[in-house]
């Protein structure tokens, strides 16, 4: 059986009623400073705080849309998001001309961003979609969990009291009956044919590519991500459930400067003949089940990246993902294709 799927808008599925959550400071827990946006969400002590599963899903769908990239939802006008707050700095990074300031901009932003052996910039924590919703400290907040992304690279769900940076340092394993889940970012190839049934959500770089001009002075990241969410029914206990599995697209592309190496720029962005077919197995038929995504040509204009482009989600034993597609960008127009086998 296949089914067509559409670019339709990116999705994030966490674990049950784990959440994610940005924090600018420490909150007082006991008299925290709101503002309210809407019923659903709120700035709570300069990070997002979301009502509950189903208000972070409407929300991100509108963000993660590319027609949307240089607007912001209403919701979002006071917010400053970690994506925000890195673009900013890769700004004052394009005035990096010497030893000096480059030793200054490194000690001044050390706890925001990495610099690579090759001098271009990449976040400290997180992926290109968390950077939409959490704040300059990679928490969020969905229902009466709280989500922190961090700079060891991981994923530390917790329930309760807001925990500061150490406290969280301090989580190493999950404890699912006192409401903590652990899991990590995985930055690298790697792909898994099958999935666990019971877990935090795992993130994964299932395929990276890397493509320069012909001059050598732009080059254009295209990643494949794909992210785990064991189904849970709420007793924190292994359940016969599939898991929700969701696949998207990275691109983004660096301009090399005459001093400091590579920096993020802007540029038009172009997507022709995607097609990628990904297949499941669910508990409910022993057929396995194949879902075509196919996108015969988009652009998005005037942007920096990275852009993301949704796959689409699905519940299930996942087994596997390929197909083909060309990336490319005003910067970078001969990419080739971008193969998943």
């Amino acid at each position: 059986m296949k089914n067509k799927i559409n670019l339709r808008c990116l999705i994030l599925l966490v674990l049950g009623v784990v959440s994610i959550t940005s924090c600018k400071k420490e909150p007082n827990i006991g008299n925290p400073e709101e503002k309210n946006l809407s019923n659903a969400v709120i700035i709570e002590n300069g990070y997002l705080k979301f009502r509950d599963q189903k208000a972070f899903d409407s929300l991100l769908s509108v963000l993660i849309k590319p027609g949307n990239l240089n607007s912001i939802p209403k919701e979002l006008q006071n917010f400053k998001s970690y994506k925000d707050v890195f673009l900013e700095i890769e700004k004052e990074y394009e005035a990096v001309n010497s030893s000096k300031s480059f030793n200054d901009f490194k000690d001044k932003y050390i706890d925001l961003v990495a610099i690579k052996s090759d001098s271009s910039l990449t976040y400290k924590f997180g992926t290109p979609l968390s950077a939409l919703f959490t704040n300059r400290y990679g928490e969020v907040k969905i229902g009466d969990f709280t989500t922190v992304y961090t700079k060891d690279q991981r994923m530390v769900s917790y329930k309760g009291n807001h925990k500061n940076e150490q406290q969280v340092n301090n989580i190493k394993t999950t404890d699912a009956k006192q409401g903590v889940f652990v899991s990590d970012i995985l930055n690298k190839i790697s792909v898994a044919t099958t999935e666990n049934t019971y877990g935090p959500t795992t993130t994964t770089a299932i395929k990276s590519e890397l493509y320069y001009n012909e001059d050598g002075k732009r080059r254009l990241f295209v990643d494949l991500w794909k992210e785990n969410t064991p189904r849970t029914d709420g007793s924190w206990t292994p359940p016969e459930l599939p898991s929700i599995v969701h696949y998207y697209f990275t691109s983004r592309q660096e301009l090399k400067k005459t001093f400091g190496g590579w920096r993020t720029n802007e540029t038009d962005y172009y997507f022709s003949n995607l097609n990628y077919t990904y297949s499941f197995k669910s508990f409910v038929s022993p057929t396995p089940t194949s879902y075509n995504f196919n996108l015969p040509s988009y652009s998005v204009g005037n942007a920096t990246g990275p852009i993301i482009i949704d796959i689409g989600t699905q519940e299930g034993v996942a087994l596997g993902i390929f197909g083909t597609g060309r990336f490319f960008s005003g910067g970078v127009p001969n990419a080739p294709s971008f193969n998943v086998n």
